[in-house]
């Protein structure tokens, strides 16, 4: 089984990583050499130009997800289940990771693939399954259906086609919502400087590497940077503190729900109102006021939860993200900082999800999408702004930008 939410040893190497549970030994010793090699050859198999004895936790998330195929890789399963694989992948090593997944399907692997990502499901899979809601509601043949028919079955209904949004044009003088200057942190990025007005979506793309989650952070202020300043609506923001950042209307919802978004040892009412709490400096718990807040803000974002007083893990990918959103817009934020806000949803959260980052430009916040998914990108922004080597490669207006035009700044030198 290889799951969506990464489940790895941040204090163990590699190859402790893909032996974990099954170790090499010999009367009773580890043998380390042995399961160095085996390693070796896995990740030699997958492209992975990773060392066996390089620690997890300084790993990337892109590896980390390679990482988890590669372990299931060394049983010589005669059947491999992959939940969500290429979430935090690029194009190039999800490429790989298909062909990996063909060689093994032709040697006689048995392969069960879960996936939203229906170019995928289409370009891998024999017979296709669809779940809704807990329920089973049909299987039929590739070759039978298209994409269309699963989407209406995914969803039960035909989705609305993506409306074009026109905001009105913001003066160029506006003073923005968020503007960063200079901001570096380094190695992962250096000299950024942006702004984004308020009502404005501004994309922030670029591949796996290129340092765009890493300056979301910074901006947030979980990471301290080496130079440069942040502010929103004019006024500088501490430096380095996320409560700093939140009070001043920064709302940042991350990459990894399972793992930065989401308290799993506390309920859903208390993930919902916390953000909010915190930045109002409650010193007590109400708690019949929170469980109301909290089940408005559960039928506002449509959430599908049996209750307020369950844990997060009770609820699927899609409504867990949609927990991560609301918490933050509960506290009406300035400026939204948004990384991936769709990984591993399907295309009815992910549709209610782009309407959501929509309302609240509406309403006035100023939006930063950081994202590797160029449709998304396409779909949301007003203005594209893509990174490449922890730099910002270029800009380009949302209704003029193409998938050819974005991917250029995203894997090309740029001459100054």
């Amino acid at each position: 089984m290889v799951y969506q939410e990464m489940l790895s040893f941040p204090n163990l190497t590699v190859a402790g990583n893909i032996f974990a549970g099954r170790e090499i030994t010999r009367m009773g010793r580890l043998c380390h050499a042995a399961m160095r090699e085996r390693t070796h050859a896995i990740l030699a198999e997958l492209h992975l130009a990773i060392s066996p004895d390089a620690a997890c936790d300084s790993l990337s998330v892109a590896h980390r997800q390679l990482l988890q195929v590669a372990r299931a890789l060394a049983f010589k399963c005669q059947i491999l289940v992959l939940d969500e694989p290429t979430t935090s992948l690029t194009d190039a090593e999800a490429d790989h990771l298909f062909a990996v997944l063909e060689r093994l399907k032709a040697g006689g692997v048995t392969l069960l693939y879960v996936s939203h990502r229906l170019p995928e499901v289409f370009r891998l899979c024999d017979r296709i399954t669809v779940l809704r809601d807990g329920a089973y509601v049909e299987t039929c043949a590739r070759r039978d259906v298209t994409p269309d028919h699963i989407v209406r079955a995914m969803v039960g209904r035909e989705l609305p086609p993506r409306a074009v949004v026109m905001r009105e044009a913001r003066a160029a003088d506006t003073k923005p919502a968020l503007a960063v200057e200079s901001l570096a942190r380094r190695p992962c990025f250096t000299n950024v400087t942006l702004s984004v007005r308020s009502g404005e979506i501004v994309g922030l793309f670029g591949l796996v590497g290129s340092g765009r989650s890493e300056l979301l952070e910074t901006i947030f202020g979980l990471y301290k940077p080496d130079a440069g300043t942040v502010r929103v609506n004019g006024q500088p923001v501490p430096a380095g503190s996320p409560r700093s950042a939140a009070a001043a209307g920064i709302g940042l919802v991350p990459e990894e729900r399972q793992r930065q978004g989401l308290l799993f040892n506390l309920t859903i009412r208390h993930n919902l109102v916390l953000p909010d709490r915190t930045i109002k400096g409650d010193l007590l718990v109400h708690t019949r006021r929170e469980r109301r807040e909290a089940q408005g803000l559960v039928d506002s974002f449509r959430i599908k939860a049996a209750g307020v007083e369950i844990p997060p893990d009770a609820l699927s990918g899609g409504n867990q993200q949609k927990i991560v959103v609301a918490k933050w817009l509960a506290t009406e934020p300035k400026v939204l900082l948004l990384d991936e806000p769709t990984k591993g949803v399907d295309v009815g959260a992910k549709f209610e999800i782009h309407e959501i980052i929509r309302r609240e430009a509406a309403r006035g916040a100023g939006c930063l999408v950081a994202s590797s998914d160029l449709p998304e990108m396409l779909a949301l922004a007003d203005r594209i702004l893509v990174m490449r080597e922890g730099h910002i490669q270029g800009q380009l207006e949302g209704a003029e930008a193409t998938e050819e035009s974005v991917m250029h700044l995203a894997t090309h030198e740029v001459a100054v």
